[in-house]
């Protein structure tokens, strides 16, 4: 199998391109450069040709469209190529050092794999449902993720998923969610997706000055406000009726999901299958 990397970011962010290029250079990876979709030059009436308003997670934040919209430009871009994986980047990420090593051979990759996660989400109480059964390579574990974690910033892709995600246009539900929400997203149901655990990326690697680009977000008010809490709170139920079997049953468990950011490739640490 042959992976590519792909790193997204906005042209004026010039601080995050010369942050990344030292995670990317210290990983052993290279990467094409794919221009985010600018939410200050591109109208939200332009972002609604390939966007809904309004989704099952409530309204959809003109920010929000252009990072979905800046992903599915990753992705036709990967499925004009030759690799079989994609590892998607944002531009303010930590990396692991051997991310690299992680690439150069995916015998690791699980058959039934869409995605593969690679990030860690800097939510202090936040728990995933992680499967028993998984990989150990390198000293990390591949487990299939059972439950919603947030962040899109670092997570490898298949052809297959990839192509499944551009058929689902019109979007409507943030990047995140419409990868990671198997409760909100109707597209993320069919997609198998497993977690690295300690995570390979976290993102906060930020430039000064750069850390809010583009307008401030907009925020629902009155009745559509409350609309969006009561559609996220039934989803949030939803999600956590449905994995509780899982866990109770002892086929699945839940945890806050770590960021290592050293190098775990030891002679020690190969690939081994765990049950």
């Amino acid at each position: 199998m042959k992976a590519a990397v792909y790193l997204i970011g906005l042209q004026q962010a010039t601080g995050r391109a010369e942050l990344m290029q030292r995670e990317l250079d210290q990983a052993g990876l290279s990467a094409v450069r794919i221009d985010a979709v600018d939410s200050t030059r591109v109208s939200r009436e332009e972002m609604l040709q390939q966007c809904k308003s309004e989704g099952n997670w409530g309204y959809f934040q003109t920010k929000d469209m252009a990072c979905t919209l800046s992903h599915a430009k990753a992705w036709e871009a990967f499925l004009e190529s030759d690799a079989d994986v994609a590892l998607i980047l944002e531009d303010d990420v930590f990396l692991s050092p051997d991310t690299g090593a992680w690439l150069n051979d995916l015998a690791w990759w699980p058959a039934d794999a869409g995605i593969v996660k690679f990030e860690r989400w800097r939510a202090t109480r936040l728990q995933v449902a992680l499967g028993k059964d998984g990989v150990t390579h390198m000293g990390r574990e591949v487990r299939q993720m059972l439950s919603r974690h947030a962040g899109g910033a670092a997570y490898a892709i298949s052809r297959r998923a990839a192509q499944h995600l551009l058929d689902s246009r019109p979007f409507d539900i943030t990047l995140d969610n419409l990868l990671f929400n198997f409760d909100a997203s109707q597209p993320a149901r069919a997609i198998k997706v497993y977690q690295v655990q300690p995570a390979l990326a976290e993102q906060g690697n930020e430039a000064p000055d750069e850390h809010a680009i583009g307008p401030a977000r907009h925020r629902p008010k009155g009745w559509p406000l409350i609309r969006q809490k009561l559609r996220r709170g039934i989803y949030e139920f939803r999600g956590g009726f449905r994995v509780f079997p899982s866990v109770v049953l002892g086929r699945a468990t839940l945890e806050k999901i770590r960021f290592d950011g050293r190098s775990l490739a030891t002679p020690q640490n190969q690939q081994t299958h765990t049950a």
